[in-house]
């Protein structure tokens, strides 16, 4: 599971970078790619921080 969730989110970084370097660079480019890419990362860190925490209040309920 954890291994689809990360090739997925990379795919999807990769995607998403694509149309970011389809102007001719960063120079005359009005989107900032490394932004958009940071905030792919901080989303899917933000997913893997709350999925975490959730097995973790599972796994007490469980004891």
């Amino acid at each position: 599971m954890k291994k689809t969730f990360l090739l997925t989110a990379l795919a999807f970084a990769m995607i998403a970078a694509i149309p970011a370097r389809a102007q001719g660079g960063c120079d005359d480019s009005p989107e900032n790619p490394t932004l958009i890419l940071a905030g792919l990362a901080g989303g899917a860190y933000a997913i893997s921080n709350v999925r975490t925490k959730i097995r973790a209040r599972r796994a007490a309920k469980n004891r």
